[in-house]
């Protein structure tokens, strides 16, 4: 099954890539899709924690995740991702939040 991922900015650029498409046998989770990017892109981890931003969110440290997963355009906590089967065709979102008014 075939599964796209999205990377929104500076994420993308830290490993990249805006747009990746994977391919995974039926069943994959949300959790095992972002594993097989851990392991394609050395600093995946380290962008989604922060690398490639300006304090507060990328001031060298790497702590928390900043950016918000989306899978077709459903937010999914992080900690969730392991619970959340994907199907063919499934879109996954990595962006950072956003607030204003």
């Amino acid at each position: 099954m075939k599964v796209t991922v999205k990377l929104g900015a500076p994420l993308s650029q830290v490993v990249g890539e805006a747009k990746v498409s994977l391919s995974f046998e039926d069943g994959v989770t949300a959790a095992g899709v972002l594993d097989v990017l851990r392991e394609r892109y050395p600093d995946f981890e380290a962008g989604l924690r922060g690398k490639g931003l300006r304090p507060p969110f990328g001031d060298g440290a790497y702590g928390r995740v900043v950016y918000t997963l989306f899978v077709n355009a459903r937010p999914v906590p992080l900690d969730e991702a392991a619970t959340v089967r994907l199907r063919d065709g499934d879109r996954l979102y990595l962006f950072l939040p956003v607030a204003g008014g």
